[in-house]
């Protein structure tokens, strides 16, 4: 934890973890600003706790807009160096919060955060146990056992296999990765969000997500890549959509 240590400590520490290995990740256990700890000569990254809120903020809040989400989620892109944002270690819980499901109470919505997790600049993380949606409130129930005897059933079994249709879509689509990114603000609906990623090459995925009580009549076409409460025309209230534009 990089608050409870020294900066000397650190660039020691450093110095002579990467002559044993210069891949190693330095991760540091921040919850604020740290820009003074990533200067590129202490850690690599830290957990980005101003992503997470900005993310579970926007739902637990019905009264933000869309623009509210914008202006959230470009500040914590603002806050470092675009080197320092592709290597982030982007979370939605962890061992010192309430569990993602327990924050959300809701299928659907627990679901869009993970999309934004996996569509966004950074190094997604998931928490043990977030891949079958498992409970805990706060500190220490967010830790409780992983439940092993529960892992081969139908339900999670569901779970698991769209979990990993993110992490692949994640893996499998450079766009995914890229740091580029912006909100056009292409539908009415104050609690629709909509990004456009892009990359270097020109490719292009569109990120939907309806956190209104409406449907909403999705504009254009593209290949679908993932989707949740989406009929081909209509997004549903919470619905999910990633398209190839």
């Amino acid at each position: 934890v990089a608050n409870e240590v020294s900066h000397d400590f650190l660039r020691t520490l450093r110095k002579h973890v990467k002559a044993v290995n210069p891949d190693v990740y330095l991760l540091g256990e921040i919850w604020h600003d740290s820009t003074k700890w990533l200067q590129g000569d202490e850690l690599d990254a830290v957990m980005n706790y101003p992503l997470t809120e900005a993310i579970s903020g926007f739902w637990l809040e019905p009264t933000l807009t869309r623009k509210d989400f914008a202006h959230s989620i470009n500040r914590c892109r603002a806050m470092y160096m675009e080197q320092t944002n592709e290597a982030l270690f982007n979370l939605l819980d962890s061992h010192d919060t309430e569990r993602l499901i327990y924050r959300t109470q809701d299928e659907d919505v627990f679901y869009q955060q993970l999309a934004i997790l996996f569509t966004l600049p950074g190094s997604p993380c998931i928490y043990y146990g977030t891949e079958i949606a498992m409970e805990g409130a706060h500190d220490p129930d967010c830790r409780r056992c992983m439940p092993w005897s529960e892992i081969e059933s139908e339900e999670s079994q569901k779970k698991i296999a769209t979990m990993r249709k993110l992490i692949m879509l994640r893996r499998n689509e450079k766009v995914c990765r890229s740091l580029h990114f912006h909100f056009p603000n292409g539908y009415e609906n104050d609690r629709c969000v909509e990004y456009i990623k892009l990359d270097e090459e020109g490719n292009k995925i569109e990120v939907l997500l309806n956190a209104s009580d409406e449907e909403i009549k999705v504009k254009g076409d593209g290949e679908v890549l993932f989707a949740r409460e989406f009929d081909g025309e209509i997004l549903g209230v919470n619905g999910t959509l990633i398209r190839r534009m």
